[in-house]
């Protein structure tokens, strides 16, 4: 394995082991630190970060005024609104069970954007939707009577919220990823994300006697961790293994996140919750597949047709 390519698989795998944790240090976190100021904490950390990173790789980086509504649009949704949800939504239920209903982020992307973009829905991502609702079926694993009078339904709703709250921000982000690079955008929206934090943490109160050295170094994590270097990591990845290869590895997240949560938080997983994890990740694999497939598929035919246009000429 070439120097590069081994450089760019440590990152990655890097970057699903920190992203998997992240649900565990939300959890230690938030019944001391309340969601929306967490939230504003945790990205204040990473934009300065971010910042610091920013100004030495792309110094001369400008954004275009015109941009900067839908670069704020996109921070709103894809982080304040984002987190609002995820961290309610683990407040209120296991650690795993959360990481296992965000797994099921890209089904939902690719099934907006072909509604919002047309884009084509081959036979496998239709049997990798079926697959993957199956999946949150055997998550869920409720009784509909119980759960309605228990806070972890409202807890299934926040992570419902959140999954949908990243494909919208998905579908915004994408018209931006043509014109800047993902640094500088991630930059931009992590600093409007922050902004948009503060009225909402001015409702919360937090027990500043409560904070302890464990809780400040969760959210450290959290802030320089999980949002400023676990996402450098990612992009680097992602620049030299491919789209398709770097969301490969983020299929086995969730699966850091349950092991993780079984040791440290001594949580319990059903049997068909680790059925209903499986199949989501095997609906996500399939879809990652496929979009190699494709892309392999359009690479080949871009090649023949410039043999053509080089035999015309």
């Amino acid at each position: 394995m070439k120097k590069q390519e081994l450089l760019s698989n440590t990152s990655m795998i890097f970057t699903v082991i920190v992203w998997g944790l992240s649900f565990l240090s939300i959890k230690v976190v938030i019944d001391i630190i309340p969601p929306m100021t967490l939230g504003l904490v945790r990205f204040i950390i990473a934009s300065v970060f971010l910042f610091a990173v920013l100004k030495f790789k792309e110094p001369n980086t400008k954004v275009n005024k015109k941009d900067l509504p839908l670069m704020a649009i996109a921070g709103f949704i894809g982080v304040t609104v984002y987190f609002f949800f995820e961290n309610n939504g683990i407040k209120l239920m296991p650690a795993s069970t959360a990481s296992l209903i965000i797994a099921t982020i890209p089904i939902f992307t690719f099934i907006f954007e072909s509604i919002v973009f047309k884009t084509k829905l081959t036979k496998w991502k239709i049997l990798s939707v079926f697959i993957s609702f199956i999946g949150v079926f055997f998550i869920v694993n409720i009784n509909f009577k119980e759960i309605t009078s228990s806070s972890s339904f409202l807890g299934y709703l926040f992570m419902i919220g959140a999954v949908l709250a990243w494909v919208v921000y998905s579908l915004v982000t994408k018209p931006l990823f043509g014109k800047y690079s993902q640094l500088t955008i991630v930059f931009y929206q992590s600093v409007f994300g922050t902004i948009f934090f503060i009225p909402f943490s001015l409702f919360e109160s937090t027990n500043l006697t409560m904070i302890s050295p464990a809780i400040i170094f969760n959210v450290l994590y959290l802030g320089v961790f999980c949002s400023a270097i676990g996402y450098i990591t990612y992009v680097y990845s992602m620049e030299h293994l491919g789209v398709s290869t770097s969301s490969l590895y983020l299929n086995i997240l969730p699966l850091v996140t349950v092991i993780a949560s079984y040791f440290i938080l001594d949580e319990k997983i059903s049997l068909p919750q680790i059925i209903g994890g499986l199949l989501i990740v095997l609906s996500v694999y399939i879809v990652g597949y496929d979009d190699k497939k494709n892309l392999e598929s359009n690479i080949a035919l871009e090649n023949i047709q410039k043999e053509l246009l080089g035999n015309i000429k």
